[in-house]
C-alpha cells in the first residue's frame, strides 16, 4: 500500500491532505480507514480521475445519508471526479468499501474499491502512471497501462469484477477500448 511518503513525493506536500483521527473518529469512521487517512493521506487533485474539491456538495470528509431502500446509512464524502457536480467517491461506513455515488434525480452508487487502502493505492499507482508516460511513446504507454491494470486486477479483484465498473471504464478508455 502506498505510504504517506510515496503520496507526498508523487503529488508534493502541499498535493496530499490527511484527517486528523479526532475527525474521523466523530464521524464514525471504523479504524483501519481512520488511520489511512490520518497517516497516509488522500492526494488533493489527480488528472480527471479525483478531486478533494470537486465542485458542488457534499465536500470532502463530510457525512452523507443515504437511502439504501431497507435503511438510511451514512458515508464519508472522499471527494469526486475532477469538474464533476453530481458524482461522489465514499467510504461506507459499514462495509468498508469506496463507493461511486451518483446523485441528482437518478441517484445510485457502485462499489469502487474494496477498501480505502486499495482505492488509495489505486489513485496513488494512476498518478505514477501519469509521470510515467509523459515521456513514453503511444506503444510503451499501453503497455505500463495494461501491466498496472493487472496488477490493480490482482490487488482488488472487486474493482474490475464487470465492464462497466469505474476502473474498468477508466483504463478501457485509457487504452482507447470502446464501453
Amino acid at each position: 500500500m502506498a505510504t504517506h511518503s510515496e503520496l507526498t513525493a508523487l503529488f508534493g506536500d502541499e498535493g496530499v491532505i490527511t484527517v486528523p483521527r479526532s475527525k474521523t473518529a466523530a464521524n464514525g469512521v471504523p479504524d483501519a480507514a481512520a488511520q489511512t487517512l490520518a497517516d497516509v493521506g488522500l492526494p488533493a487533485e489527480l488528472q480527471v480521475i479525483f478531486s478533494l474539491a470537486a465542485p458542488g456538495q457534499p465536500e470532502a470528509f463530510t457525512l452523507v445519508p443515504v437511502d439504501t431502500g431497507d435503511s438510511i446509512t451514512k458515508v464519508l464524502c472522499l471527494g469526486g471526479p475532477t469538474g464533476s457536480n453530481d458524482m461522489r467517491f465514499c467510504l461506507d461506513l459499514e462495509d468498508g468499501y469506496v463507493i461511486l455515488l451518483t446523485l441528482g434525480d437518478q441517484p445510485g452508487a457502485e462499489i469502487v474499491n474494496t477498501t480505502l487502502d486499495d482505492f488509495v493505492e489505486f489513485l496513488y499507482r494512476f498518478g505514477l502512471r501519469l509521470k510515467h508516460i509523459s515521456a513514453s511513446s503511444d506503444q510503451q504507454a499501453d503497455e505500463y497501462t495494461e501491466q498496472l491494470r493487472k496488477y490493480l486486477e490482482a490487488r482488488d479483484p472487486q474493482a474490475f469484477a464487470e465492464e462497466d465498473t469505474w476502473w474498468s471504464m477508466v483504463f478501457d478508455r485509457l487504452l482507447g477500448k470502446e464501453f
